[in-house]
């Protein structure tokens, strides 16, 4: 199962948002934090999980966990910009 969180961060907290996430790399074990090519300032993260309940769980944390609470001021729409979605394999 994939969990995939966007989110977008505008230009004019884009740095402070990249410094933070560099200086906190312990947030970020397991978890593949990307930023768009074509649409700067669109970042996803991708983390992995076992089972759905698993997944649900990330999705917790993601939605209310420390890590959200202090990035939160840089993402556009604050904890409304974060959407999430579970992908299970098809094949």
């Amino acid at each position: 199962m994939i969990l995939f969180c966007e989110y977008v961060v505008p230009e004019a907290n884009r740095e402070n948002f990249e410094s933070w996430a560099k200086a906190h790399e312990g947030l970020w074990t397991g978890v593949e934090l990307a930023v768009n090519t074509a649409q700067p300032g669109v970042y996803v993260e991708i983390r992995r999980a076992g089972t759905e309940e698993e997944a649900a769980d990330m999705e917790k944390e993601r939605r209310e966990g420390r890590s959200w609470r202090e990035m939160e001021q840089w993402v556009k729409g604050g904890r409304q910009g974060l959407r999430i979605w579970t992908f299970r394999p098809l094949l």
